[in-house]
């Protein structure tokens, strides 16, 4: 089998029922993908590939009926975005002062992934507190793109879209409030999905926040609901997380007679003339496909929406919530500054972590070029990231 560490999920699943392939050959060749490429991608933060193989053979018994009947993610390796907590790893958030943080407890959602059968065979990288559009962090460094190394995989989860791209793990998790799943998806070509409030259980203080969500990204459609559905649903941990679980169904009714509402811009917007043609044409498939598309007009306007967030993030509660932001703004001026001394006090050779820690094998100081990798051909196809530095075709 060619290209075995780009095989869907499903596929691989089906395959692992049959007993065609094994859990232990695709854990193999996703890791030997990643030790290839990683050099040039740094898509990782973390890796456990001693820890994933004893998992992949625990998944290969469970397949041929030993240990118990093969759970929903059996056997598939899974990259979880660092700004998950899984107890006993550690859960820095991309920040340099803190390197050595390790996690005491796991998130609900990863915990359902492990639940399932899916191996976390790596953590993927993040910008600083997951708050940057881009990849890049003093800890990690530069996050590139596997479809042109020259250019950013978008951020904040671009170590799990261009780890999908790269070929170096078969799903993804990530975390969204301005686009942080979404930005990394289209920049990386991958699917990803930003899950409405309340569907994938959140931690606290973040699962009150109407726009933060946990979601996946995975190569395709497909993919993608297989693991939404395994993260979704009502805990105990989340006041907010939506009962009962809703589950987005393996086939989908046909959209003819569908009536569906499109803007381009939300009636308020500058959209790119590329971004704006792209969705029109999407448009026209639905149309082609028998749904009726009615192009509308929102009353919207920036200044509204710019209220609308005021409100949300507390900026207009009256004076009282004023005389508060006031009172800790000096205190959080003060912290923030301490960090920043803490981190200039590093040596720079302590910007890049031994590979002890990160399980990494080779040096981080590799350089990006074609000896990196095993072939400098582009593979046989058409959707299979190039590692290059010239744009490549879809």
């Amino acid at each position: 089998m060619t290209d075995l560490h780009y095989l869907p999920a499903t596929e691989a699943l089906q395959a692992f029922r049959t007993r065609e392939l094994s859990p232990v050959e695709l854990v193999t060749a996703v890791i030997d993908r990643a030790e290839t490429v990683e050099p040039v991608i740094n898509a990782f933060a973390e890796t456990f590939f001693d820890q994933a193989l004893e998992q992949a053979r625990a998944a290969a018994a469970r397949y041929a009926g030993q240990g118990g009947p093969p759970r929903p993610l059996e056997g598939l390796p899974v990259a979880v975005k660092e700004e998950a907590e899984i107890a006993g790893q550690h859960n820095t958030l991309g920040s340099l002062p803190l390197r050595d943080n390790v996690a005491e407890q796991t998130s609900a959602f990863v915990q359902r992934i492990i639940d399932a059968g899916g191996i976390v065979h790596a953590r993927t990288t993040t910008p600083e507190f997951s708050c940057a559009p881009v990849t890049w962090s003093r800890l990690w460094g530069v996050t590139r793109n596997p479809w042109h190394t020259e250019y950013s995989p978008g951020g904040s989860s671009g170590g799990s879209a261009a780890a999908l791209a790269a070929g170096t793990a078969a799903l993804a998790t990530g975390s969204d409030i301005g686009g942080s799943i979404r930005i990394p998806a289209s920049f990386c070509g991958v699917v990803g999905f930003k899950p409405p409030y309340g569907r994938v259980p959140e931690v606290e203080i973040f699962n009150l926040d109407h726009y933060c969500h946990e979601g996946p990204l995975a190569r395709t459609v497909a993919d993608c609901a297989l693991l939404e559905n395994v993260i979704a649903g009502p805990h105990p941990s989340d006041v907010v997380s939506i009962r009962p679980k809703l589950e987005i169904p393996g086939e989908l009714a046909p959209v003819a007679g569908m009536r569906i509402a499109f803007s381009a811009d939300l009636g308020c917007y500058q959209v790119d003339v590329d971004v704006a043609t792209n969705a029109r044409a999407a448009a026209d498939r639905l149309r082609y496909a028998g749904a009726i598309v009615e192009d509308v007009e929102l009353p919207w306007d920036l200044e509204g929406i710019k209220r609308a967030a005021d409100i949300h993030f507390g900026m207009i509660f009256g004076p009282s919530m004023k005389e508060i932001h006031a009172k800790h703004a000096e205190e959080l001026t003060s912290y923030t500054r301490r960090l920043i001394a803490v981190a200039d006090q590093v040596s720079k050779d302590d910007y890049w972590p031994a590979s002890s820690w990160r399980g990494r094998s080779t040096p981080r100081s590799a350089s990006c070029s074609s000896s990196s990798t095993r072939s400098s051909a582009r593979p046989s196809r058409s959707r299979r990231c190039p590692l290059s530095t010239t744009q490549a075709s879809p």
